[in-house]
């Protein structure tokens, strides 16, 4: 009862100041501009022009987020997938796919890719979780191999941080929270004539969500960036960043998680005239870890990018063109020797304007891959605009994914077992066919409907025999599957003060025996109550629900040391063999409510601003997964000073 008084005593308040606001509010709001993408097509477009489905979250959104984890926005997103395997380390899927080491979308920090090409998998707790340093994410969803080669297979996620003139000055930030949740960190950044930096320094680190006196992450993050104008248009930046601790990692869900030490660290020059962009980075990883079966485990990898991009222009089309590099080589306790790979492409999109109603995206990626070899990738797009503030857009992509190193170049194995990659293995695809209609409207109801169908083939998977009295694991391009689903997507803007969203999503899956994979839940739904006060005060309340999810376990070799084949004929060892293989079997997941509640004052021309939240306002002792931990209800207060 005392919570349904504190909620709706809140609902009232803003109801009552939105109606003395109304007027001022939508006068303001008719000035704001549509907002823009630049993720989706390499150029900035407005959303209802952009060839693909594309959701932002704005920097108002993020300063909003208090919980210690920017990343848990994605949770509210129409059509990610979003759990935790441990307290430390999450997973992200989009459109249906989704599990441990997910790997079906390609997350890039200002373009940068994060992902390990150990598995494919995205590095997720190097994302940038400083609130102070993150302008916007852009969530582009379905293929973007188009322009982002591999692991842009389900979607594109982009993290844009702030330049060093938004900045203007050093934010100073203390966030803590129960259970020894926190994160401190310091911002910097200015612009002084043609001159201009970023310095960030941050160390966060995150308890075991059930196991409370567990730290199970410790990392400290350090970065910069100077930037000199040669003229208007012409700029060179040159950047670096690291980050080193301590976080716990759940290979499968069939092995326990377990500590690893690691370092990861690039650096980055970008050169920038006009429309031309040249951009070469370096990145080095290495991380260790004691594994329980296999003892201590050790990596590392090295990758040299360079990337040359441009734009042509005439009247009616405009063409973004380049090339890409990357050389990379990757050793491992577990591999037999180093391994050096080199992947180039090429691509190319046009935006024709057909007419004053119509713009047709044509594009196409060729890529090659020393151990896959060949791979390409075309996408059309058709957008018919319906007035000056709506569209409608078809568009047929494909996608691929390269094998992981994992999955090419792994040697290990036990006198009973044996676990070694395939170098034959072929790229993964996808082909999506997808309908959208999307209308923005800066003073009422805006609102995104998208349905898809998606067809995979050549999925890697495990692959297995019996010979020589021995199980071996290999991995093979072994099945196919499809999915379809929609998306909707809306938001009621009542003033520049209050503003309301929600969203739901559908995906029917298609199962396979003996396939890893989820959990995904058939429907999700999100809701947001927003509300700003003139005066600088704020509340927001986030809703999500999702319905009974299915999973699959995963494999490791510590299933074979269970099963003796001593005595067996060869159709009993043949059967035996087959429920290995297909000892994957789906669990379902329960369905869960979870509720966020943030509220802040940042006041007017002050110098500091503070902010309180509560993670999990129901208190659901839900799992997100079958072999996870139970979440618990966490408080976070933080504050921050400017100067």
């Amino acid at each position: 009862m005392r919570t349904l008084l504190f909620f709706t005593t809140i609902f009232l308040l803003c109801i009552s100041s939105a109606a003395f606001s109304y007027i001022k509010g939508k006068e303001a709001l008719l000035f704001q501009d549509m907002p823009t993408v630049v993720t989706a097509s390499r150029q900035s477009l407005s959303v209802i022009e952009s060839p693909a489905t594309a959701t932002i979250i704005s920097r108002e959104d993020i300063e909003h987020m208090t919980f210690n984890s920017v990343s848990e926005l994605l949770r509210y997103v129409a059509g990610i997938e979003f759990f935790k395997s441990t307290g430390a380390s999450f997973n992200i899927g989009m459109r249906g796919v989704n599990g441990l080491q997910a790997n079906n979308v390609l997350i890039l920090v200002d373009g940068r890719p994060i992902f390990s090409p150990t598995r494919n998998t995205n590095q997720c707790a190097l994302i940038p979780e400083v609130q102070d340093d993150i302008e916007r994410i852009e969530i582009i969803k379905g293929p973007g191999s188009v322009l982002y080669g591999s692991n842009a297979f389900s979607g594109v996620i982009n993290i844009i941080t702030r330049n060093p003139e938004s900045l203007s000055g050093t934010h100073l930030t203390s966030s803590v929270g129960t259970f020894s949740n926190a994160l401190y960190s310091i911002t910097s950044g200015n612009r002084f004539g043609k001159w201009s930096y970023k310095f960030l320094a941050a160390w966060t680190q995150k308890s075991n969500i059930e196991d409370h006196n567990n730290q199970i992450k410790g990392l400290m993050k350090i970065s910069g960036e100077a930037g000199y104008e040669i003229r208007p248009g012409e700029k060179a930046t040159l950047s670096f960043g690291f980050s080193k601790g301590r976080l716990a990692v759940r290979p499968t869900a069939s092995i326990s998680s377990f500590d690893q030490d690691g370092f990861d660290g690039f650096l980055r020059g970008i050169y920038h005239r006009d429309d031309l962009k040249m951009d070469i980075w370096w990145r080095h990883f290495e991380a260790s870890g004691d594994f329980k079966r296999t003892g201590h485990i050790r990596w590392r990898y090295d990758n040299l990018n360079f990337l040359f991009q441009n734009t042509f222009r005439t009247t009616n089309h405009t063409v973004v063109y380049g090339f890409e590099t990357r050389f990379a080589n990757l050793g491992a306790t577990s591999y037999d020797s180093w391994h050096n790979q080199f992947l180039g492409s090429i691509f190319s999109e046009d935006r024709w304007r057909i007419s004053t109603n119509w713009n047709l995206f044509a594009g196409l990626r060729v890529d090659y891959h020393s151990e896959a070899k060949f791979a390409v990738s075309p996408r059309l797009s058709l957008v018919r605009f319906l007035g000056s503030n709506k569209s409608l857009r078809f568009s047929v992509a494909s996608a691929f994914k390269y094998p992981s190193y994992l999955q090419n170049y792994i040697l290990m194995g036990t006198p009973f077992f044996s676990h070694k990659g395939n170098r034959d293995l072929e790229p993964e695809n996808l082909t999506s066919i997808e309908l959208a209609y999307q209308l923005w409207n800066p003073i009422g109801f805006s609102c995104t409907i998208a349905t898809f169908y998606n067809n995979y083939s050549n999925m890697i998977d495990y692959d297995f025999s019996y010979k020589d009295n021995k199980f071996h694991l290999t991995y093979d391009n072994l099945y196919s599957m499809h999915q379809y689903g929609v998306e909707l997507d809306g938001q009621y803007r009542f003033s520049k003060n209050f503003l309301v969203k929600a969203n739901y999503s559908y995906v029917w899956k298609q199962k396979r025996d003996g396939v890893t994979f989820g959990p995904v839940p058939t429907n999700q739904i999100n809701g947001e109550i927003r509300y700003n006060f003139d005066f600088g005060l704020w509340f927001d309340l986030r809703i999500h629900w999702q319905d009974t999810s299915e999973c699959t376990l995963g494999l490791s070799p510590t299933n074979f040391s269970t099963i003796s084949l001593r005595g067996l004929t060869p159709q009993e060892i043949e059967r035996a063999v087959r429920n290995v293989k297909y000892f994957s079997s789906w669990h379902d997941v329960d369905g869960y409510w979870l509720g966020d509640l943030s509220m802040g004052y940042s006041p007017p021309g002050k110098w500091w601003k503070i902010a309180l939240g509560v993670h999990n306002i129901f208190h659901e002792r839900f799992k997100e997964t079958s072999y996870s931990e139970r979440a618990d209800t966490t408080f976070t207060a933080r504050f921050t000073m400017i100067f």
